[in-house]
């Protein structure tokens, strides 16, 4: 609608996942370096936490690719809470088995015949599981642990290894409900907390997307850019949703370019004004 307004090849902020649009800073090229490692060497499980919308989907589906590359297989879930046999028959499925267990114990008694009777034809996978704070009510924990501790039996030539790499990507809530499951938590190996941009990194992400599109990176005035952290607080898809709209809103004022009233309009469009008075709201007031 506003592309060729603003002369643009693709809409440049949608919240999809494209490699000519991703921006990586030096935090997201460490922790998917270690996230790799875990899963080059077999490990057997890594955390991935962060607020929604700062990017958890999309390291999940670089790891996806770049693993898809390498010819590993990739069984990709969403936890929903109170969700572990749907889960366990979704796993079940991705290894072409039958997934007509009724109970959560008969889906991973299949999982673990599963490994005693192929032991020469396995082959690891790596299993992404998105939204893993849901595992916390009910068994999703207990599901996890065993998945955990699926192995592929040794052979003359390979040693015993897991049948899963597994990366847990949930919000912050998960770290205090896996306080209480010390089992499962001994076994993650790699916690990494993917924290929202800063401010500079806030304005190079807009700007990254724009040039990727063939846009002037300037279409954003500096007041328009530093209004747009306010409001998002460097929350990816934030700055997607309110950069998307201030495109659309400039548009169809016919502006020259996105100034910092235009920004605030698009905030107040998206509910993004609330959530940052709620945020002010509840910030604790200095002693007098």
């Amino acid at each position: 609608m506003y592309t060729t307004y603003w002369n643009l090849r693709e809409s440049p902020f949608l919240n999809v996942v494209s490699d000519r649009l991703i921006y990586m800073t030096e935090q997201h090229q460490e922790g998917i370096a270690r996230l790799y490692y875990l899963i080059d060497q077999e490990r057997i499980a890594g955390l991935l936490t962060g607020a929604y919308g700062v990017g958890k989907t999309m390291t999940l589906e670089y790891l996806h690719r770049r693993a898809a590359k390498a010819r590993l297989p990739v069984i990709k879930v969403d936890a929903i809470p109170n969700g572990s046999l749907p889960m366990a028959r979704h796993i079940l499925r991705c290894l072409d088995l039958p997934d007509h267990a009724q109970t959560l114990p008969e889906a991973l008694m299949s999982l673990q015949a599963y490994c005693q009777s192929n032991s020469h034809s396995l082959t690891r996978s790596l299993l992404l599981i998105d939204e893993a704070h849901h595992l916390a009510p009910g068994d999703g924990f207990y599901l996890a642990h065993y998945l955990c501790n699926l192995r592929i039996p040794a052979t003359a030539h390979k040693d015993e290894r897991p049948l899963f790499t597994i990366i847990l990507a949930g919000t912050d809530e998960i770290r205090p409900a896996l306080a209480g499951h010390e089992s499962l938590r001994r076994r993650i190996q790699l916690d990494w907390q993917l924290k929202p941009l800063s401010a500079a990194q806030s304005t190079e992400y807009i700007q990254h997307h724009m040039r990727a599109v063939g846009g002037d990176i300037w279409s954003f005035s500096k007041d328009a850019l530093d209004t747009v952290y306010t409001y998002s607080q460097g929350i990816p898809r934030s700055i997607n949703n309110l950069c998307d709209t201030a495109l659309m809103l400039g548009f169809a004022a016919q502006s020259p370019s996105v100034t910092k009233e235009i920004v605030m309009q698009a905030a107040r469009d998206t509910g993004l004004d609330i959530l940052l008075n709620d945020r002010a709201a509840h910030q604790p007031q200095p002693s007098l």
